[in-house]
């Protein structure tokens, strides 16, 4: 019998708020985080699938995307930068890889 494990997340998808996220990562550093990534032949195109994860097990703040296709993909860390919201957050449980 496999058990399920899931992980809670705090998810933001205020677009104002990650518009400015993104202005403060600035261009060469975005293009540079895709890269890494391997989204750099198909980068997002709209502010629509952008959002901000909190991971409360690593306690991380990541930006990700979501394609209309329904895939998420981590694009960068952004613990450290001003831009990260404060309210807006939503409760989410996800499941856990491995």
């Amino acid at each position: 019998m496999s058990i399920k494990r899931t992980l809670i997340v705090f998810r933001n998808q205020d677009k104002k708020v990650i518009r400015q996220l993104l202005k403060e990562i600035g261009r060469e550093r975005y293009e540079c985080a895709l890269a890494d990534a391997g989204l750099i032949e198909q980068p997002p195109i709209s502010m629509d699938g952008f959002y901000i994860e909190y991971d409360t097990e690593v306690k991380e703040f990541g930006l990700f995307y979501r394609y209309p296709s329904r895939s998420s993909y981590f694009i960068m860390s952004v613990l450290g930068y001003w831009n990260i919201p404060l309210s807006g957050w939503e409760y989410e449980r996800k499941a856990k890889d491995g």
